[in-house]
């Protein structure tokens, strides 16, 4: 009994032990694409043949489009009022798409003469979509209250029905949903037909969207690697911590494992310095400033390929401007019952306004000719739940109504 007692604390002691010798390391958020489900069983073997595809066809098409604009919406479904996004910090991270992802960034010039060749060039752009799926004026931003807890992290965020918002039809809007990822997940993005389309999209914690005061991820660029992730790209380093995988990527120098901080360059793994700046990696927003010309062309090659509706559509943007924003009308309470109060942010003289609104289906089921003023209160028609736009001219805003 003494021997077994003496074993057992000899253990217990030899464990702790081991314990104190490990490194304690603080747990860093990072991308959630590894966690990302797939439509098969094995998701590596699915994005294998995707890259075989994009790989063949990548040379091809880079020629076969220049200049793209990306029509965006942003859902931001937020619980607490620190996840609701302001339309400054959205519009900030759509600035930061387009100069990051057309060698506009004036940190280009920190990238390492012996990678400066390799720079991506202009390919493609992004800006807020000013017209719905019904062809009606949008401020191309979507806000939905949530009952739900970080919502970024559950099935519910592609729902409006669970709380979330859905999706505008996937192949035509590129979504990006605001949403609370949880604490160490900064946002995710899917590769083309690794879920299911109303699920096809980006993510962002609102911590980390647009200009933020996070202390790594604070210049908006955990947009930026998730939406690398939508059009195609791989981490740099690949699916796992080998030297004998990689991205795909003819120009991206093999590397074992991703980075974190900010390393001096040269850091060596494989043979050959790693390219830890790029987009693509996970150092901190103030050290990752390049995409390489072989990741555009792949991007350019996704969207040929596997997100054509995104491409030359004709459709309108909303300038990238707060003044443009404000045109919306605001209303509240939102969701709503039996009335809505609605502002007009602009000074309106009093005129004669036709108002409308529609529901999911582009349907007008309710409209009335009234006069405007900058705030005026509208009793509502029996309605049943669910989310409706109603119309003041050319201005727009989107209502949820509840019923009794």
């Amino acid at each position: 009994m003494i021997q077994r007692y003496i074993f057992t604390r000899l253990l217990a002691w030899c464990f702790c032990m081991f314990c104190l010798s490990q490194p304690i390391r603080a747990q860093i958020p990072a991308c959630g694409f590894p966690l990302m489900p797939g439509p098969a069983s094995d998701v590596h073997t699915r994005i294998a043949a995707i890259n075989q595809i994009l790989e063949e066809a990548a040379n091809e098409t880079i020629t076969a489009r220049a200049d793209i604009v990306i029509p965006v919406v942003v859902h931001v479904v937020w619980h607490g009022p620190e996840e609701n996004v302001s339309d400054e910090a959205i519009l900030s991270q759509l600035e930061i798409l387009n100069r990051d992802f057309n060698e506009e960034n004036e940190d280009l010039a920190e990238v390492p003469d012996e990678f400066r060749l390799f720079i991506a060039r202009k390919g493609i752009r992004f800006c807020l979509t000013a017209e719905d799926l019904h062809e009606l004026p949008t401020p191309g931003i979507v806000r939905v209250q949530t009952n739900v807890e970080a919502i970024g992290a559950k099935e519910a965020l592609y729902y409006s029905a669970q709380g979330g918002s859905d999706a505008w039809d996937s192949e035509r809007f590129l979504n990006i949903w605001a949403a609370n990822t949880r604490e160490h997940v900064t946002g995710f993005g899917t590769f083309p037909e690794q879920v299911a389309a109303e699920k096809q999209g980006v993510v962002v914690h609102p911590k980390y969207f647009g200009k933020n005061n996070s202390n790594r991820y604070n210049l908006g660029r955990v947009a930026v690697h998730e939406v690398g992730h939508y059009l195609g790209l791989q981490h740099v380093w690949g699916s796992d911590e080998r030297c004998e995988t990689d991205d795909g990527v003819e120009d991206t120098p093999v590397q074992q494992r991703n980075y974190n901080g900010c390393p001096a360059h040269p850091q060596i793994t494989c043979g050959s310095a790693d390219m830890f700046m790029n987009f693509m990696d996970y150092v901190d927003d103030g050290c990752m400033v390049m995409f390489t010309q072989g990741q555009m062309e792949r991007m350019l090659a996704t969207i040929e390929i596997y997100r054509p509706g995104l491409a030359n559509q004709g459709i309108r943007c909303v300038k990238n401007s707060v003044r443009e924003l404000n045109t919306a009308i605001l209303i509240y309470p939102n969701p709503a019952m039996n009335a809505i109060n609605i502002i007009f942010p602009n000074q309106v003289v009093a005129e004669t306004g036709r108002m409308e609104i529609f529901n999911s289906l582009g349907q007008i089921v309710f409209q009335t000719n009234t006069v405007l003023h900058n705030q005026m209160n509208i009793k509502l028609p029996e309605l049943p739940s669910g989310v409706y736009w109603v119309r003041i001219g050319i201005r727009a805003s989107q209502l949820i109504v509840q019923s009794k």
